[in-house]
């Protein structure tokens, strides 16, 4: 049964087929010329190639950014081509990827409509644009190549915007970010590369697109094993952090549940995807040091003897010294872990900041933290219902603790969750 978004969703898509179907009728007879057919045929398969051995690459936890290849390639077809070639092989080789890496039943009819048209959409009016002002001056030319890709990259990241707002229950802002930071960035990156290989091309004729494009590649996998090592290391780190839960059942995945609640409650204060993130991975190794803490002090049933205590709230600093070492986390995500026992009215550890002397991420983790220690079992009890975890962190601990804000916040995100719940 398809749900209203998706409906939604496929209504859109055709829209988008509509107008890729209306811009040919209306310019079939102003780019009507047509190119040398093993021209064209060699850029299809230039184009494919390029498109599934695509790498997204430039991930990190910082940010990402998008830096396929294929989108070089695009811009180049755009710009050698006519409208009507240029938008079928960009579009066909893209929905080629498509078939290739991604199986049937995860990919639905809607989506294949979708990429094949917001893809030859794009390619068919940054062509227009580009043979309409391009002329005899060389220096002329080169502008026509930077404003074609900047109409290229616009037109494409506007439909996968409303694509993503219309699919997605994602708020607007939200969606606006993660869908045009990442592509802005790529787009700055992407415009000298695309003068290098038009300027080659003119100079060096046909032999210019494999070789320029092969570069352009071999960039990439470049980039694409470095963003690897990182990712090696963030899931060494992560996994560091599972085989230390799991050597007690009271707390196993707490450290996930931890930092879903804290990128749920980020989210909702409008950072962007890039931080989101970097507090969703600061939230999971909130508990790295404890690597350093022994076992019976770890599991101990009983209350803690002052040396005890003493040795457990250093944790944090310790953690903040693990997560240091990484290169990664550019130093940030290391306080945020640091900071994650202070409280609000400055009783609290490493450091005894309070109110906004404490990172708002690390806040966010704590608030995180204390709801999901007071929801689980522990030895000593059985786990709160939600409503008693909201009298005790609410009449008890906020203002005092915790941010009374983010306290509010995060009833907020688990009351609209319950609704969502109940209408299903």
């Amino acid at each position: 049964m398809i749900n209203q978004r998706e409906k939604s969703f496929l209504i859109y898509s055709l829209f988008v087929l509509v107008i890729y179907v209306a811009l040919i009728f209306i310019f079939k007879n102003t780019f009507s010329r047509m190119q040398n057919t093993e021209f064209v045929l060699f850029l299809f398969l230039i184009s494919s190639i390029f498109e599934i051995a695509s790498i997204k690459t430039l991930e990190f936890t910082g940010g990402k950014i998008e830096t396929s290849a294929s989108m070089v390639v695009h811009i180049t077809v755009v710009f050698l081509l006519m409208p009507l070639e240029a938008s079928l092989i960009n579009a066909s080789s893209g929905i080629l990827y498509k078939l290739i890496k991604i199986p049937k039943e995860r990919y639905p009819v809607s989506r294949y409509i979708f990429n094949f048209s917001q893809v030859a959409v794009s390619s068919y009016v940054s062509s227009i644009v580009f043979h309409s002002i391009v002329g005899q001056n060389f220096v002329w030319n080169i502008l026509a190549v930077m404003i074609c890709t900047m109409v290229y990259f616009i037109l494409n990241n506007l439909f996968i915007f409303f694509g993503v707002y219309t699919l997605s229950k994602q708020d607007l802002r939200e969606v606006l970010s993660k869908v045009i930071s990442g592509p802005v960035l790529s787009m700055a990156l992407f415009i000298p590369v695309v003068i290098i290989v038009y300027i080659l091309y003119q100079y060096m004729g046909f032999i210019a697109i494999p070789v320029s494009l092969a570069a352009v590649l071999s960039i990439q996998i470049g980039n694409y094993y470095r963003y690897k090592y990182y990712e090696a290391k963030l899931e060494h780190l992560k996994l560091l952090a599972k085989s230390l839960e799991e050597k007690d059942r009271y707390t196993r995945g707490h450290s996930e549940r931890v930092a879903e609640l804290a990128r749920k409650m980020a989210r909702k204060l409008g950072f962007s995807p890039k931080m989101v993130e970097r507090i969703y991975n600061a939230a999971f190794l909130h508990d790295i040091g404890k690597i350093g803490i022994p076992d019976h002090v770890l599991k101990k049933p009983t209350i803690l003897s002052k040396e005890e205590m003493d040795i457990v709230k250093n944790h944090p600093v310790m953690g903040e010294d693990i997560l240091r070492e990484v290169d990664i986390f550019n130093n940030r995500e290391s306080k945020w872990v640091r900071h994650h026992h202070e409280r609000w009215d400055g009783t609290g550890y490493p450091d005894r900041l309070k109110g906004e002397e404490i990172p708002l991420p690390s806040r966010i983790i704590a608030v995180a933290d204390v709801y999901e220690a007071l929801t689980s079992d522990r030895p000593y009890r059985k786990a709160l219902t939600k409503e008693e975890a909201r009298e005790i962190m609410m009449k008890q601990m906020s203002g005092t603790v915790l941010d009374p804000d983010l306290v509010k916040l995060l009833f907020e995100i688990l009351d609209e969750e319950g609704e969502e719940e109940k209408e299903k």
